[in-house]
């Protein structure tokens, strides 16, 4: 079966963790292994570059172009590193983020234009490119909610939260209106998933979007 790359995107809260392990599963049973990667991450050095970008030095907070180049460096070094190749053997990636990330947060929410962004993350990515991209449509009030159920399951409290998680609803909200906003500008690449739903409608309709599309 031909390669097939596809991303996960959506706000805080979201529940991206949830439905991409999901939809991993989803895919095992309907005879397709996948490899499970995120970013920023997914290798040593990229990792290495997510601790930077979630938890900087305390009173040196990045700027909206640092966050940019740290992040489309991780990416630079996955994807030559590690989805690349894993594209060529014919596996099927599904990455929990990757550029849309980058301009909602850096872009719509850090307030850096399309002339600056576009051109670092073509640099950072060459040829590569999601097929089908699934955005977790979540409210604010119910993403905060989601964060802060999840940090008290943990034990821990608002302090140790990096800094998106830790957002006003307006913060929120401004992120689901850019994902929004991106679905309606690559329609032929992204499909809106209602988070509000339960993980497993969620992968549902992920594997309904799958099957229409690439027929398995």
């Amino acid at each position: 079966m031909q390669a097939r790359f596809i991303t996960v995107e959506g706000g805080e809260g979201a529940g991206k963790s949830v439905f991409t392990q999901g939809l991993s599963q989803a895919l095992a049973i309907a005879g397709i292994p996948v490899v499970l990667t995120r970013e920023p991450g997914g290798t040593p050095l990229a990792d290495g570059l997510r601790e930077l970008f979630l938890h900087p030095p305390e009173g040196d907070k990045p700027t909206a172009i640092t966050e940019l180049l740290i992040v489309s460096a991780a990416r630079a070094q996955h994807v030559a590193t590690r989805i690349g190749p894993l594209l060529e053997r014919g596996s099927w990636v599904l990455c929990d983020r990757f550029y849309d990330s980058t301009r909602v947060y850096q872009g719509s929410l850090g307030g850096l234009d399309s002339a600056v962004l576009e051109p670092i993350i073509a640099c950072s990515v060459g040829n590569c490119h999601p097929h089908l991209s699934f955005v977790l449509d979540c409210p604010a009030e119910l993403a905060m909610q989601r964060i802060t159920a999840r940090e008290k399951a943990k034990g821990r409290d608002q302090e140790v939260l990096n800094r998106y998680d830790g957002g006003s609803q307006a913060m929120h909200q401004q992120l689901r209106s850019a994902y929004q906003a991106l679905a309606k500008k690559f329609p032929e690449r992204i499909v809106l998933i209602n988070a509000e739903e339960t993980p497993e409608k969620m992968v549902q309709g992920a594997m309904h979007a799958i099957r229409e599309r690439w027929n398995i």
